[in-house]
């Protein structure tokens, strides 16, 4: 069996390099230590001081987008990675359709691996009424059948699980909202409603040289030959009208009057008032908006893991960070030169906290059994190391780090060897401590809440602060998910972390890839 770095290696999701320009060098080669700000100041985009408007609450966020698809004039560009068929897709949809009827030119890229009404061979009825409304394109970005030909011929897995993970809104190339959700019921259902709901955030920047950098991630991959224009199999089918109907509900719904009595066949229709939260949502206010220096962050989607700026970029400012490193990711995976850029922070006394899932949150049972591998050993190489995980069914789905509380990332990056090497990402980066508190205030209260909602795992340590090991060499473990979580609860990801353990046994790797 392969050691597990070069499992990954072999199917394109790591680098063939051990990592961004300094990781491996030896101290004496690196020059003089450079500064948070400096790293920050390398970034290519031109940097812009915006206006930045943070969204925590998953109300708030659909709000948000319903007030900027209601002021676009000119242009909308929409790239998701998942957009399903429940009353926020159709309502979604319905208001592109809208804005179209009034003249607005929409552009619409969706992941055929992540968006299911973007897989079908046959096409799909909602996604061609649009592409055949005057004004509107839709582009399906890898369809399922082209990525298992290319898998199947040139062997290599990475073919297939190449993705736009993307989650742009763009409009009137001004007004610009990125962040970890998609379009679909948990990510704007309520936690305290129900147990299915995501917590994730968005961040809206006002901005034309922002919204610049982001229309030119959107293009790389609305206009490369990987993204596939929608066509009409079935020009008798009519859901133009459902649409709009789906459109007029939710806009009523939102703006606190009550919507037409469903007709049969509505299910979507009963669902919009399962969600009360939302009635008259759009007539509280916008929040203040923050400001600070905001540059952009793309990374393509590729096949193999060259390119990728985003980890290159987090590498060299958790190696700048003097205090502080703050994570919030839904999934762990880390390979050797991440872990040692936390080992050598550690060294430096950097305090480093990471939230993330456990067995009861996760929707990854692959990447939580990695984790569940990985953790013990990362903390046991560092110390200074707080790692906190979700003890609820909602999943902990935003994606942003913080560093010494001035400097916030916030966007679709996942710490793991998809993100970093092959899905595109795209991350803002914001020079503001105003923003790095607003980033941070969410996590930071589950963890003030405790058990049950937010558990912190830990190792044994002897008197030193070392890490203890049992006979066999294994961290020695104070409390993880078996303090918490029931066989039951973790059935989908057994399997895999059975393989993992036993390839540890018998093959001797490291959980570190």
């Amino acid at each position: 069996m392969l050691a597990a770095g070069a499992l990954f290696a072999a199917c394109g999701l790591l680098p063939a390099r051990s990592g961004p320009v300094g990781i491996d060098a030896a101290p004496a080669d690196r020059g003089p230590p450079a500064t948070l700000r400096q790293i920050f100041e390398t970034f290519d985009d031109p940097a812009d001081v915006a206006p930045l408007r943070f969204y925590a609450g998953n109300t708030q966020s659909w709000v948000e987008r319903w007030r900027m698809l209601q002021g676009a004039q000119q242009q909308i560009d929409v790239s998701y990675f998942l957009l399903h068929e429940d009353v926020f897709g159709r309502a979604f949809l319905g208001h592109l359709l809208e804005r179209a009827r009034a003249g607005v030119s929409v552009r619409i890229l969706l992941d055929a691996y992540g968006t299911p009404m973007s897989r079908e061979i046959a096409g799909n009825d909602y996604l061609e009424e649009l592409a055949a409304t005057p004004g509107v394109t839709v582009r399906s970005y890898r369809p399922l059948w082209r990525r298992w030909t290319e898998g199947l011929l040139t062997m290599r897995p990475s073919a297939i699980m190449a993705s736009e993970h993307d989650k742009i809104l763009v409009v009137d190339r001004v007004r610009s909202l990125i962040g970890g959700r998609n379009i679909a019921a948990e990510y704007f259902e309520e936690p305290a409603a129900d147990n299915r709901a995501f917590r994730d955030a968005d961040l809206r920047i006002d901005s034309p040289r922002i919204a610049e950098a982001l229309t030119y991630a959107f293009e790389r991959q609305f206009d490369s030959e990987d993204a596939v224009p929608a066509i009409d199999w079935d020009p008798g089918s009519e859901r133009r009208e459902e649409l709009l109907l789906a459109f007029d509900a939710m806009d009523r719904w939102l703006r606190g009057i009550e919507p037409p009595q469903p007709s049969t066949g509505q299910s979507w229709m009963r669902e919009l008032r399962s969600h009360p939260r939302l009635y008259g949502a759009l007539l509280t206010p916008e929040p203040a908006p923050v400001h600070g220096e905001t540059r952009i962050l793309d990374s393509h989607a590729r096949r193999s893991a060259a390119d990728d700026p985003i980890t290159d970029a987090v590498l060299r400012l958790v190696q700048t960070a003097g205090h502080e490193v703050f994570l919030q990711t839904p999934y762990v995976v880390l390979t050797e030169p991440g872990v040692r850029a936390l080992e050598e922070a550690a060294a430096r006394g950097v305090a480093i906290t990471i939230v993330t899932n456990s067995p009861v949150s996760s929707d990854n049972a692959l990447s939580q059994a990695f984790f569940l591998e990985q953790w013990p050993e990362i903390m046991a190489r560092v110390p200074t190391l707080r790692l906190f995980v979700a003890g609820s069914r909602h999943n902990l789905h935003t994606k942003s780090i913080t560093f010494d509380g001035v400097l916030a990332m916030v966007g679709t990056y996942n710490l793991d060897p998809v993100s970093m090497g092959l899905n595109s990402e795209v991350m803002a980066v914001t020079w503001s401590r105003e923003l790095a508190s607003l980033v941070e205030a969410p996590a930071r209260t589950l963890i003030a809440s405790g058990a049950p909602q937010m558990f912190e795992y830990r190792v044994q340590r002897d008197g030193e602060g070392r890490a203890m090991r049992d006979d066999s060499g294994e961290v020695m473990i104070a409390f993880g998910p078996r303090n918490h979580c029931t066989p039951e609860q973790w059935t989908a990801l057994a399997a895999y972390w059975a393989v993992l353990k036993a390839a540890r046994t018998f093959a001797g790797f490291s959980p570190i890839l």
